[in-house]
C-alpha cells in the first residue's frame, strides 16, 4: 500500500504507540488527524508533528462520530482508521478486581474500537474502499495470569475484527490486526511489571506496522512479540 496522500485517522494519538504510529505516518507523507482525551498530549504531538488534533473520549459514540465527520469534511475521504485508544488495571485476581475499573476498561477497549469501526465502516462504504488497523495485544490471543479483564477485551476485540471482516469480504475494504506484545508506554502506570525494562519500544514496533502496511501482500494479522532474555 502506498502511504503518500493517504489520510489517517488515529485514536490514542496523543501519546505512546498511536503517537509513535502518526509520527512514521507523517514521514511517509500521509495526511494524519490524531484525536486522544489527553488534550495536552494531543496538542504537544500535534505541534511535534504538525499534524491536525482532535479531541474526543472514544467510550462516546456521538464524539468518535464527531472524529470521522471532521476527518471526512477537511480531506474528503478517510484511508486508514486506526483503532489505537487503550488502558489496562493493576494486575490482580479475579476476584480483587476493581468492577468500576473493569467497567471503564471495557468501554475503552471495547466499545472504542466498536464505534470506532462503525464510523469508520460507514464512510468506507461510501468511498467504497477503506481500511481499518485494530491495535490489538498478544494478550487477545492467549489467556494470561492477573490481567483477565484485559486479556477478555483484547479477545472481544479479535471477535470484533474477524466479525467485520466477513461482513466486508466482498468490498474493497481491509480490516487488520495488530497484537504486539509489551511495549514500554504509560499504559502500565498503575502498577509496572517487573520485566518492563525488557518490553519492546514503541518506535520499532510502529516501523514493523508500516513496513507490513507497505509490503505487496501485507498480513491481516501482525503478530509482534518482545523477545524474552
Amino acid at each position: 500500500m502506498e502511504l503518500k496522500d493517504k489520510v489517517i485517522v488515529i485514536t490514542g494519538g496523543g501519546k505512546g504507540f498511536g503517537k509513535a504510529l502518526a509520527g512514521l505516518f507523517v514521514f511517509e507523507g500521509s495526511h494524519v488527524v490524531i484525536s486522544d482525551n489527553d488534550k495536552e498530549a494531543l496538542e504537544n504531538a500535534s505541534k511535534e508533528f504538525l499534524v491536525d488534533k482532535f479531541v474526543a473520549d472514544v467510550t462516546l459514540a456521538e464524539e468518535v462520530k464527531s472524529l470521522g465527520d471532521y476527518a471526512f469534511k477537511k480531506y474528503g475521504v478517510i484511508d486508514i482508521w486506526v483503532n489505537n485508544a487503550g488502558i489496562q488495571i493493576a494486575p490482580s485476581t479475579i476476584e480483587n478486581v476493581d468492577v468500576k475499573k473493569v467497567s471503564n476498561l471495557f468501554n475503552v477497549n471495547v466499545l472504542g474500537y466498536f464505534y470506532g469501526c462503525q464510523v469508520a465502516l460507514s464512510y468506507f462504504k461510501k468511498q467504497g474502499y477503506g481500511a481499518v488497523i485494530n491495535v490489538n495485544s498478544t494478550a487477545g490471543l492467549e489467556g494470561k495470569p492477573e490481567i483477565a479483564a484485559y486479556s477478555a477485551a483484547k479477545f472481544a476485540i479479535k471477535g470484533l475484527t474477524e466479525s467485520i471482516r466477513k461482513e466486508v469480504k466482498y468490498l474493497d475494504v481491509k480490516i487488520y490486526a495488530v497484537f504486539p506484545g509489551g511495549m514500554k508506554t504509560d499504559l502500565y502506570k498503575e502498577k509496572y511489571p517487573s520485566d518492563f525494562n525488557d518490553y519492546m519500544q514503541v518506535d520499532s514496533v510502529a516501523e514493523k506496522v508500516i513496513k507490513n502496511l507497505k509490503s505487496k501482500n501485507p498480513k491481516i494479522d501482525l503478530v509482534i512479540r518482545r523477545k524474552i532474555k
